[in-house]
């Protein structure tokens, strides 16, 4: 939809110079709630004037207004109306309450909502595009509005409250309210009321009209003359005036747009103006944003999406995939230094360009506890092309090197999975979307197992020859991620929901090869993977509280079709292991038995 070319305009200057415009709303703006118009209340209080006239039936309309005039030789005001039936301000307020509460079920008084229109606002305003709103209105659905976007306004109804009221610059959102408030007993009704303001709030119109530039809806601008003559008085050359009505402005209307050299913009009412307005100038901000590059920036970016998705969710799927397209790109530049003389940088360099993301995936599994955007997270990881531009049968340290981001994210994402009941995370580990027909190349599952050079190497480094295949990698890599992520565990439990994560990916390797007997059962067994890494009773407690009572549930939440089969397999393997390896001294059982311990349903086995 094209917007006319002052809306248009309008969002561009908005956008660009955040706070400069400040709103004056009328009766108008709240339309949208069901609360009346200025006009609709003279036409309540005329009818019930004829009503206590006696007039019946009731007219309706212009046939109203016709009766009232004939009645009393003059056309019904809203100021007169009010002070003729009230002429204390106590009993003016009782009155109009029944036009902006509403009742519950209970028959009880509540604020009616706000509309469309405010809640755009509302918006608007804690993106930082609005702080200033003057409103001839008596209700309280702006701040209501702005309450729900977690602002909490400074509202001037009252010279006591001017006099209080911290500067412009430094008071947040401010709502000058400059008819008073319908709960307080200093509302402005009549006439003689409207037709001056007291010499304070005169000055700090006027500061305020000078100061921005003017947003004017919902108001008609033939009335309230003090507000018109201090429009008329005050020549702002700094910004513009735009004025929206959902037909032409009248001519008295349009005298303040001709001598503010304002924009008329005609078609909308208030809730689709605001929405028009809103909708473009976010637009232009998203268009134009930059994720923070730090990591700590960039979990507080998370964190401010995920408490308001209505309004974020969209910018958090550009956040999550375009993190994860960063770190697609950056596999494809070439190592800055050479591992075989600098291991060190190296895997700095695997830490550094996987950081951002590990600070994505530790914020989403900590704080998204109904797991609403791991859908969005495991599609932004297919994005990755981990095996990028690497051979199946390479093994040279550089390309092994270039394929550590996938450790860590695998670990992160397993541990952190573990922690916080979220282990189906990790099937993004089953999936390649780069595959290509007649193309071989490892699936992201295959390469945690293909590191033997690096392996080697660090074996050498750390004199620990001993340890099985990949233990010193593993060591390695949880010590440069726990400064990363360690933060998103809860207390002590990074290394013990670590192990238990590397247990789970293991199953999926296993799992693959049950599906696709490529090889050695030992070539798809994940580097580092201990079946006693911790105390058997611990492991057993935490397979009961991630998969309750039945195997099943692991492989269903696993993807797997192999739940009997793969814990066979594993103790095959394992039993292997251990018979060979030094490191297994004083370990016992099988993963049969660590199900047992857990209670866990294995009499199929």
């Amino acid at each position: 939809m094209s917007l006319p070319a002052s809306l248009a305009e309008l969002a561009v200057s908005m956008y660009h110079n955040p706070g400069v415009y400040a709103l004056l709303l009328g009766s108008g703006m709240s339309r949208g709630a069901n609360v009346p118009t200025a006009w609709g209340i003279v036409e309540d209080l005329v009818r019930k004037i004829a009503t206590t006239h006696g007039v019946h039936p009731l007219p309706e309309g212009d046939a109203l207004i016709k009766w009232y005039e004939d009645t009393f030789q003059r056309s019904p005001d809203y100021s007169d109306l009010i002070e003729c039936l009230e002429p204390k301000v106590p009993g003016q307020r009782n009155m109009l309450r029944g036009y902006f509460e509403q009742k519950n079920d209970a028959g009880e008084s509540v604020p009616t909502p706000p509309s469309a229109a405010h809640q755009a606002v509302a918006r608007l305003c804690q993106a930082g595009y609005i702080r200033v709103i003057l409103t001839t209105n008596f209700d309280r659905l702006m701040e209501h509005a702005l309450r729900e976007v977690g602002i909490e306004p400074t509202v001037i109804s009252n010279e006591a409250e001017l006099a209080a009221a911290p500067p412009l610059v430094h008071g947040g959102v401010t709502i000058i309210k400059l008819h008073g408030d319908y709960l307080k007993d200093d509302v402005r009704n009549s006439a003689g009321d409207l037709l001056t303001y007291p010499p304070a709030w005169s000055d700090y119109l006027h500061r305020v009209l000078d100061e921005f530039g003017l947003i004017v809806c919902g108001w008609s601008g033939d009335y309230d003359a003090a507000l018109r003559q201090a429009i008329l008085e005050t020549v702002n050359r700094r910004y513009s005036l735009f004025w929206s009505a959902y037909s032409q402005p009248s001519s008295r209307a349009a005298e303040l747009i001709a001598f503010r050299q304002g924009r008329v913009i005609t078609g909308f009412d208030a809730d689709h103006f605001f929405g028009a307005l809103e909708s473009r100038v976010l637009a232009l901000r998203d268009l134009n944003w930059t994720p923070p590059q730090d990591g700590l920036a960039l979990s507080a970016e998370v964190k401010r999406h995920l408490a308001n998705p209505a309004l974020y969710g969209v910018r958090l799927t550009d956040l999550i995939e375009g993190t994860c397209d960063d770190l697609d790109r950056a596999l494809d530049v070439p190592l800055a230094v050479d591992p075989a003389t600098n291991l060190s940088a190296a895997l700095d360099w695997a830490v550094n360009v996987t950081t951002p993301l590990l600070h994505i995936i530790g914020t989403l599994m900590k704080y998204d506890r109904e797991a609403r955007w791991l859908p969005t997270l495991r599609e932004g990881l297919l994005r990755v092309n981990w095996d990028k531009n690497l051979k199946v049968n390479e093994t040279g340290l550089a390309a092994q090197v270039r394929r550590l981001p996938l450790q860590l994210v695998a670990l992160a994402v397993a541990g952190l999975g573990v922690t916080y009941h979220h282990v189906e995370a990790i099937t993004f580990l089953r999936e390649d979307r780069h595959r290509k027909p007649n193309h071989q190349r490892y699936s992201p599952i295959e390469l945690l197992s293909h590191t033997g050079t690096l392996e080697d190497v660090l074996n050498k480094q750390h004199q620990q020859v001993w340890l099985w295949r990949g233990a010193v990698l593993r060591y390695v890599l949880i010590e440069r991620l726990s400064p990363v992520i360690g933060r998103y565990f809860r207390p002590g439990t990074m290394t013990d929901d670590i192990q238990v994560g590397e247990l789970i990916l293991s199953f999926l390797s296993l799992d693959l090869t049950l599906d696709q007997p490529v090889g050695h059962l030992e070539q798809f067994v994940l580097p580092g993977t201990h079946l006693y890494a911790l105390p058997p009773e611990q492991a057993a407690a935490k397979f009961q509280e991630l998969f309750g009572d039945r195997l099943e549930r692991l492989a269903t939440q696993l993807h797997s079709r192999h739940a009997v089969e793969l814990v066979v397999a594993y103790d095959d393997f394992t039993s292997r292991i251990v018979a060979s390896n030094a490191i297994s001294k004083g370990t016992q059982g099988s993963l049969q038995e660590l199900f047992r311990m857990g209670r866990i349903d294995v009499k199929s086995i």
